[in-house]
């Protein structure tokens, strides 16, 4: 987590997301504030810094943008308040103290009135406004969508497989050969000694671990295992095994052992996920539905020809045909 945090809370970056996570207070005119009323006083809680006397951080506002800051880091996902170490709460502080002091500093210096802030102020004010809209309208949408048990129950059910949470199947290894002689020579030595099989398989052959071996040959496995590799390691009748197996023109020794059954999670350890997964996927058709909606409720008009490849100076667009040199007739007939 210290690792983590240093990530976070170094750099001047950190400025500006944490004005972006102090929920734009930036962007708000700076007017004279009200004298605070005595229950809105409690509410904001402790002063933790004063600057000039007036102060510019209070308790809320504080756990406040540690909260945002929490939620909008991966760094940080599923982290309570309570584990943060006291390190990084400080230095979070220390940074918007500064931020608080730069402030300051700008209202004394009228920085608001520099051409420079009011153009950045301005292009800011629009983006985050269109953001804010668009992130509303989609919320709309996504709070509407209801996904049903059923729903839940019918996806879990036809993707089972999928869930799995102790992976099974059949460990497995083997060694390639070119030439069955190599093979067969290989082979009465691994039935021999088949503990120091992997030992032998590096020296004697191209050694390859299968992992788990599993009807489906998913999962973690470096590559799809052969098939004829997979009917021999899973139709085993009794292991440990060692045998010999073709594959187009190459040539298999392949151990086998420990064969254990795949257990799945059960509906109610995975329905969370699969309700959210649901839920994203309709929101997507969802959205994408209201889009052409709208294109349909308003002239939209995109200017083509911004985002076609430019002419070369000297050639119009489309005479690229022309360009191309001709046949010679003369030259033909000859």
């Amino acid at each position: 987590m210290k690792r983590s945090a240093s990530y976070i809370v170094n750099g001047s970056a950190m400025v500006l997301s944490l004005m972006l996570l102090s929920g734009c207070d930036f962007l708000k005119k700076k007017e004279t504030p009200a004298p605070k009323t005595t229950a809105q006083a409690a509410e904001a809680g402790a002063s933790l810094c004063t600057i000039n006397g007036e102060t510019v951080i209070t308790e809320s506002e504080f756990m406040n943008n540690l909260v945002q800051m929490i939620q909008s880091n991966p760094y940080f996902k599923g982290a309570s308040l309570d584990s943060l170490p006291k390190e990084l709460l400080r230095k979070f502080f220390d940074q918007l103290t500064t931020q608080a002091l730069i402030e300051k500093f700008s209202v004394k210096t009228n920085v608001e009135k520099d051409p420079e802030f009011v153009k950045a102020y301005n292009e800011t004010e629009k983006l985050l406004k269109r953001s804010l809209m668009v992130q509303l309208f989609e919320k709309k949408i996504y709070d509407n969508i209801k996904v049903s048990d059923g729903d839940i129950s019918k996806h879990y059910s036809e993707n089972k497989d999928r869930f799995v949470k102790v992976a099974g199947g059949t460990l497995a290894m083997g060694a390639r050969f070119e030439n069955e002689e190599a093979a067969n020579a290989f082979l009465a030595k691994a039935k021999a000694n088949m503990d120091d099989f992997e030992n032998m398989a590096k020296k004697d052959g191209k050694f390859r671990d299968f992992g788990r071996v599993t009807k489906e040959s998913r999962g973690m496995q470096y590559e799809v295992v052969p098939g004829p590799i997979k009917d021999t390691v899973l139709s085993a009748n009794k292991l440990p095994m060692v045998d010999k197996v073709k594959t187009g023109k190459e040539f298999w020794v392949v151990k086998a052992w420990d064969k254990k059954d795949t257990t799945l999670f059960d509906l109610d350890e995975v329905k969370p996920h699969i309700e959210a997964m649901l839920k994203n996927n309709l929101f997507r058709d969802a959205l994408e539905k209201r889009v052409k909606e709208l294109n349909s409720e308003f002239t939209v008009v995109v200017n083509e020809d911004f985002f076609k490849d430019k002419a070369a100076p000297g050639q119009a667009q489309g005479d690229d045909e022309a360009q191309e040199p001709k046949e010679n007739n003369a030259a033909t007939a000859a």
